[in-house]
């Protein structure tokens, strides 16, 4: 049964909504009585029918606020707040359902102190809700609940609501923690209460990122409480906060997964594990490092599920993925992608490596550290402690006699230099760089120390690429721009009509965005730029040579995408401000 939490001028109370209609007005014969300047006599009414709860508003004065966004009909989820005035009516849950592990696994021991937990009221809270992503993290508080139990249900629950990620978990027992050697791993709860509570919680947290389709967990020690954040198409949002003493024992778990010490804690400590949901299994990337409070936990999921099959899956146009395939067709050549970290680089080169037959060529992979695992290819993870490095296994691998070679990243003069020998002698190397566009990772070359016939000649083609979000189908909003903001643009002439803008709903959880989209900058060699490369080159002139190709920027990318409606001028300009220069 949900119930309708109204706060006024610091005053709380809660209503039951239970089936039928609840009448929210100033009027004394409202079921809610709003007692605001900006309230109607009969200013809107909740609907809870057949599972859902609907806000309708009554054609008041002042309007009916979901969110940030004025609304006069829509579907509200749990963890919303509806605003009239300053009063604030927010849907939360009667009861949650706990949910426990049922996997026999193996048992890890964690020594914990037994000081008992404070109670959660007494605790100061560092939890706040990211803007668009709503939570209750005192509200939705009842007793006999895990603390982060409590605050993660309304995501979960407008989840629910939601396109999720293909195979997400259906419920927090769906999922089964492995160790780094793929072993079933369970904590112990039979001699303390606190380590079943911990693993509860990190159980849901996981399920919690997995419906919201969330990439990174970020576990961040704050003081007197570790703030829990996830990042959600590109943007981090907090979602809740526990206890510095469960926040601990959540690390220790992590720790346990990882194979790793959990008596270290002055130290940096990086690793991985997997769990294994009904479909597949996931992999997880884990960075801990030492702050002024406490260990910091950065999880990376690495879904491949996430990763596309195809180019125009990424959002690269139809012309650019002729020309990408006809690169990656070829028997040898360097592939060069670059851009910040976190812009999807991997994800651009691992669909280059779909597209090609793995039948007749042998693919290797080098990377720090093997992402996604691919069954067709001999993937390597380097490791610098034992001088294992991109240059020495490069250099091994070319005596494998491959076809193929995916170089994580070149970082020094030496990978790079044996990367572009080996694109001359007859193989096909796909890599990565740090540059701003496709233009500067020429001259980023250089900077390394990478002899100029080396460059002209080995490079087939260098890509930069930035990740915008993309507008939720269900709920963007069309408008009109104003010829000033064309001008702006550079889009006077071009007959746009209409942009759109983001809105919010329950679908995308109220950000106005659901998903992300990539946007391309190609640069295809041609023998006019390897001959400019071969002087003492200026980006102008490089810019020159290249023609035609240099009308496909980051900016010219992003904004034809904003005219498709898939995206905002806003996005755009975050991301690609200036790669037009």
């Amino acid at each position: 049964m949900p119930i309708i939490e109204v706060n006024s001028d610091g005053n709380t109370h809660r209503v039951a909504l239970l089936s039928g209609t609840l009448s929210v007005g100033r009027h004394k014969d409202n079921d809610i009585i709003v007692d605001d300047t900006l309230a109607s006599r009969r200013h809107c009414v909740f609907t809870f029918d057949r599972g859902r709860v609907i806000l309708k508003d009554l054609d008041s004065h002042n309007g009916t606020y979901l969110g940030r966004n004025r609304v006069a009909e829509a579907v509200v989820s749990f963890g919303d707040v509806v605003r009239i005035g300053k009063t604030t009516l927010q849907l939360i849950p009667d009861e949650i359902q706990v949910d426990t592990p049922r996997h026999p696994m193996p048992t890890a021991e964690i020594i914990l102190d037994d000081e008992p937990e404070a109670p959660l009221a007494a605790r100061p809270s560092a939890h706040k809700a990211a803007e668009g992503l709503s939570s209750t993290a005192s509200s939705a508080r009842t007793a006999g609940l895990g603390p982060l139990t409590r605050q993660l249900a309304p995501i979960i629950q407008a989840s629910l609501s939601c396109p999720t990620v293909k195979g997400a978990p259906n419920s927090p027992e769906d999922i089964r923690l492995l160790d780094r050697q793929s072993n079933a791993v369970q904590i112990d709860s039979q001699s303390n209460s606190r380590p079943a509570e911990a693993l509860q919680a990190y159980r849901q947290l996981l399920y919690a990122a997995f419906r919201t389709r969330a990439t990174d967990i970020h576990l961040e020690p704050k003081g007197e409480v570790y703030q829990i954040r996830f990042r959600i198409d590109g943007l981090l949002h907090t979602v809740g906060d526990v206890s510095p003493k469960l926040g601990v024992t959540i690390l220790n778990i992590v720790k346990v997964l990882c194979e790793q010490d959990i008596a270290k804690k002055a130290v940096v400590q990086e690793g991985s594990f997997s769990v294994e949901l009904a479909t597949r299994r996931v992999d997880f990337r884990v960075s801990m490092t030492p702050s002024i409070h406490g260990q910091k936990l950065a999880l990376r999921i690495l879904d491949k599920t996430s990763v596309p099959d195809r180019f125009e899956d990424l959002g690269m146009d139809v012309e650019a993925v002729q020309e990408v395939r006809r690169v990656c067709g070829q028997d040898a050549g360097l592939v060069i992608v670059a851009g910040p970290t976190g812009s999807g680089k991997t994800t651009t080169l691992y669909t280059a490596l779909k597209g090609i037959d793995a039948r007749g060529r042998n693919i290797v992979t080098i990377e720090d550290p093997v992402e996604y695992q691919l069954e067709s290819a001999t993937q390597i993870s380097i490791d610098a402690g034992k001088g294992i490095t991109f240059a020495t296994v490069l250099s091994t691998v070319m005596r494998q006699d491959p076809d193929v070679i995916l170089v994580g990243e070149i970082r020094d003069k030496d990978t790079a230099q044996m990367a572009m020998q080996a694109a001359m002698t007859g193989h096909l190397v796909l890599t990565t760089v740090h540059a701003r566009d496709s233009v500067s990772i020429i001259f980023r070359l250089l900077d390394l120390g990478v002899e100029r016939y080396l460059v002209a000649n080995a490079v087939s083609m260098t890509i930069s690429q930035r990740l915008v979000r993309k507008l939720c189908d269900h709920c963007k909003r069309p408008y009109r721009p104003e010829a000033r903001l064309l001008s702006t643009l550079g889009l006077e002439g071009r007959g746009v009509e209409r942009l759109f803008a983001e809105v919010g709903c329950a679908r995308c959880m109220n950000t106005g965005f659901h998903g992300r989209l990539a946007l391309f900058e190609m640069l295809a060699f041609s023998p006019q730029i390897r001959d400019v490369i071969l002087t003492t080159p200026t980006i102008k002139q490089i810019r020159a040579a290249a023609g035609e190709w240099m009308f496909r920027t980051l900016r010219t990318s992003g904004l034809a995408k904003a005219m498709a409606g898939l995206t905002t001028v806003d996005e755009v300009e975050r991301v690609a401000s200036d790669s037009s220069l």
